[in-house]
C-alpha cells in the first residue's frame, strides 16, 4: 500500500519539476489553459437537448478526442479508467464488466450510446465491453453519472455513456495502423467529404481489431487452462454518416467474435479450451431531424432500428463429448420526439414522447453435435416475444438568476412486460464566480429483460429494481490553470436482481438492497507545456445486512501526466490503483477471499501532427506488474494482461 501511494507522490512532485523545467520552450501552446471555460462546454446527454455542462444538476465529464489520442487509449474501458468513480471485472473473455459508483452488475446498470442511439444488448439489457468500440472515429464521450431514466428509461441507474461519433460536414480523412503485443493488430480508415457551404456531407469510418489480450495459460491463469488454450477477440466496427439539411442518417455496425474459454475451467474438466466462437452483431440505424420552428422551439425526432444478435454461428462451449451452438436473435424499432421551449430567458421546457415495439427471443436456441471435434447443427429460430413500451417525459427548467439553475423532471413508462414505472427527479446547479455548486435527488429503474426472467431455472415473477440517489457537488476553478472537484453521493438501489443458487440450479431474484456511499476528488491542472489529472473516489457498498458488496474496492484513485516536450512531441503517463476488493468466492490458490491493490501504470510517446503523420508508443503495464481482477465465474480470479508494447501510425489529411 506505502509504494503505491509513494507511486503517486513521486509522480506528481516530478510533474511540477517538469512544469518549471519546460515553461522556457518555445512552442505552440495546444492546452486551454483557462479551466474557468470548461462551465461553458456543452454536453446533450443529460437531458437529450444542448446544456452548458454549468446548467444541469448531475455531474458530467467529457473525455475529448486529445485524450483519447494523446494517452494511447485502445478500449472504452481505458478511457473511463481516468475517470474517477469507476471500477472493472475484466475476465479477459467475451465481455468485461464496469461497475460505476460501487455496484457491482453485468453491465446492465449503465446505459452506452453512440451518437444519442442505445447500444445495451436487447435480450439482457448489458452493454459489451472490448475493444469493439471504434475510438479514433470519436469527437468525445459524455459521462453523466447517476439515474438518468427521466431522460432514457430503463438501465439508465449509475449512469450514461454517450460515444459521440465524429461530424459528417469537417472534411477529413486517415488511415491508422497499430501492431503489438499478443498478436495485436489495428486497421482504420476514416474519409469525410463535405461541400464548401456544409450543408451536405458524408462521413465513412471502418475499423478491425485482433487481440489474444494476455498469457492466461498454465501457471500464468492459476492452472486453469492448458498451454494448448485459446483465447482471441476480434472486433469490426464500421459508420456510416450522411447529412443533408436538417437530415442527419446514421448506421453503426459493430460485430465482436471472441472465445469463451474464460468462462469456465478446462483443467480437470469435461470443458476443451479451445474451439469456441462467441459471435454476437451490433446493428443500429437512425434517421434524426432537427429543426428550429422558431428562435425559442425546437423539435428533434428520431426513427431508429436497433439489431443485437448471437449469431447462429456461435459455439458456446466445447465438451469431451459435443460443441454446443447458441442463438438469440434480437430487434427493436422505436421513434422518439423531443421538444425544446424557451419561454423566456427564465423558463425553458423538455418533453418527450418514445414508442418502441421490439421482438426478442425468450432464450437461446441450443443445438448440440456428436463429438467435440464436429460442429453443431445450426439452431432455429427461438421462440419471439413481442413487446412494446409508450414513455412520456417532461424537464422544466428555470433560471432563477443568470447564475441560479433549477430544474426537475418526470417520465411514465407503460410497458407491455413490466406495467407501469413513474420516475421523478429534481435539482439545481449554482454559479457563483468560478465556482459551480450542485445538487440533485434522483430516482432510475431497470426492468427485468428475457435473460432475467428465462436464465437459469428461471422467474417470471421479477419485479423492476429501482434506485434512489442525493448527490451533491462543488466544482471550483482556484485559478485559470486548476480546477477541483468534490463529489458526494448517496445511492440506495432496491428489489435488486440478485443470483440466487440452490441444488437445483440458479435463478434470478429480486431480494434486498444494495446501499453506497461516496465520495469523490478530481483535480485538474494545466501549464503552458504540461497538464495533469489526479482523482481519488472513497466508496462503501453495502447490503440490507450491513456486510460489505464483494467486488467493491473503498478506495481508487487515477493519475494522468502529459508533458509537451516540443511542439509535436509529447509524453503521457497514467496510473490507476485500486484497492483491495474482496472476492465472492475463495480463490484456491491463494486460500484468500480477497484481491490484493495494485497500482498499474501505462505510458504514451506521441509524434503527433508532424507532416500529417502520428507516431505513437504505447506501452500497458509498463512494469509488467502481476495483478488480477475479481470474478462470479467458475474461475476464481482473472489475471490481467502483463506488459503491452504497440507501435501505432497514423497518416491524416484535412482539406
Amino acid at each position: 500500500m506505502k509504494k503505491h501511494y509513494l507511486y503517486f507522490i513521486f509522480l506528481f512532485l516530478h510533474f511540477f519539476w517538469c512544469q518549471n523545467n519546460f515553461a522556457q520552450i518555445d512552442s505552440v501552446t495546444v492546452y486551454d489553459l483557462d479551466f474557468s471555460q470548461l462551465s461553458k462546454i456543452k454536453i446533450v446527454s443529460a437531458s437529450k437537448t444542448t446544456q452548458n455542462i454549468s446548467e444541469i444538476s448531475s455531474t458530467a465529464f467529457v473525455i475529448t478526442e486529445t485524450q483519447i489520442k494523446e494517452n494511447g487509449y485502445f478500449t472504452l474501458e481505458e478511457a473511463l479508467s481516468s475517470l474517477p468513480g469507476f471500477q472493472f471485472r475484466n475476465i479477459q473473455g467475451f465481455n468485461s464488466y464496469v461497475f460505476q459508483r460501487g455496484i457491482p452488475n453485468q453491465n446492465n446498470l449503465t446505459l452506452v450510446l453512440i451518437d444519442g442511439v442505445q447500444i445495451n444488448e436487447l435480450n439482457s439489457g448489458g452493454f459489451y465491453g472490448g475493444g469493439q468500440y471504434n475510438l479514433s472515429n470519436v469527437e468525445q464521450i459524455e459521462v453523466v453519472y447517476g439515474p438518468a431514466s427521466v431522460a432514457y428509461g430503463t438501465n439508465a441507474i449509475s449512469g450514461v455513456i454517450n460515444i459521440i461519433t465524429k461530424s459528417a460536414v469537417q472534411k477529413q480523412s486517415s488511415i491508422n495502423i497499430t501492431v503489438g503485443s499478443f498478436n495485436t493488430l489495428k486497421g482504420n480508415v476514416n474519409y469525410c467529404y463535405a461541400n464548401d457551404d456544409k450543408t451536405f456531407g458524408i462521413l465513412f469510418s471502418g475499423m478491425f481489431k485482433t487481440t489474444n489480450k494476455a498469457n492466461l495459460s498454465g501457471l500464468e491463469g492459476d492452472n486453469n487452462w492448458t498451454n494448448k488454450m485459446e483465447n482471441f477477440e476480434d472486433d469490426y466496427s464500421f459508420d456510416l454518416k450522411i447529412k443533408k439539411g436538417n437530415f442527419t442518417f446514421g448506421t453503426n455496425y459493430i460485430q465482436k467474435q471472441t472465445t469463451t474459454t474464460t468462462l469456465t475451467k478446462t483443467v480437470g474438466t469435461i470443458y476443451k479450451d479451445f474451439g469456441t466462437f462467441w459471435n454476437i452483431r451490433f446493428i443500429n440505424n437512425y434517421l434524426k431531424y432537427n429543426y428550429n420552428i422558431s428562435e425559442k422551439f425546437s423539435l428533434s425526432s428520431i426513427i431508429y432500428n436497433r439489431n443485437a444478435t448471437v449469431l447462429d454461428n456461435t459455439i458456446y462451449s466445447v465438451v469431451d463429448t459435443a460443441q454446443i451452438g447458441y442463438y438469440r436473435p434480437n430487434n427493436l424499432t422505436g421513434i422518439e420526439n423531443v421538444l425544446n421551449y424557451e419561454v423566456n430567458n427564465y423558463f425553458s421546457v423538455t418533453g418527450g414522447f418514445t414508442f418502441e415495439y421490439e421482438k426478442l427471443a425468450e432464450n437461446f436456441s441450443i443445438t448440440y453435435s456428436n463429438s467435440a471435434e464436429q460442429n453443431p447443427p445450426t439452431p432455429e429460430k427461438p421462440n419471439m416475444l413481442s413487446n412494446y413500451l409508450a414513455s412520456l417525459f417532461v424537464e422544466p427548467r428555470f433560471a432563477l438568476s443568470e447564475n441560479f439553475f433549477l430544474s426537475a423532471g418526470v417520465r411514465f413508462d407503460q410497458s407491455s412486460i413490466y406495467d407501469q414505472v413513474f420516475t421523478p427527479q429534481a435539482g439545481f446547479s449554482y454559479n457563483y464566480k468560478n465556482n459551480i455548486i450542485r445538487f440533485s435527488y434522483a430516482e432510475a429503474f431497470r426492468a427485468p429483460k428475457p435473460w432475467d426472467y428465462t436464465d437459469g431455472l428461471g422467474n417470471s415473477s421479477l419485479v423492476p429494481e429501482k434506485m434512489r440517489s442525493y448527490e451533491a457537488s462543488i466544482s471550483s476553478s482556484l485559478f485559470n490553470n486548476l480546477k477541483i472537484d468534490f463529489m458526494f453521493y448517496k445511492n440506495s438501489l432496491e428489489s435488486a436482481i440478485v443470483k440466487e443458487e440452490n441444488v437445483l440450479g440458479y435463478k434470478w431474484i429480486n431480494s434486498g438492497a444494495i446501499k453506497t456511499e461516496g465520495v469523490e476528488v478530481y483535480l485538474r491542472f494545466a501549464s503552458k507545456n504540461c497538464k495533469a489529472s489526479l482523482n481519488y473516489t472513497f466508496t462503501q457498498s453495502y447490503d440490507l445486512f450491513q456486510n460489505f458488496v464483494p467486488e467493491i474496492s473503498k478506495h481508487t484513485g487515477n493519475l494522468s501526466l502529459t508533458y509537451l516536450l516540443s511542439k509535436n512531441f509529447s509524453i503521457n503517463v497514467r496510473a490507476n490503483y485500486i484497492g483491495k476488493r474482496e472476492n465472492p468466492t475463495l480463490i484456491e490458490t491463494t486460500k484468500s477471499k480477497f484481491i490484493d491493490p495494485s497500482c498499474i501504470f501505462h505510458g504514451a510517446f506521441s509524434l503527433l501532427n508532424y507532416h500529417s503523420f502520428d507516431i505513437q508508443l504505447l506501452i500497458k503495464n509498463i512494469l509488467d506488474a502481476e495483478y488480477y481482477h475479481t470474478s462470479n465465474r467458475d474461475p476464481n480470479r482473472y489475471r490481467q494482461s502483463q506488459r503491452t508494447i504497440m507501435l501505432s501510425v497514423n497518416y491524416s489529411l484535412n482539406y
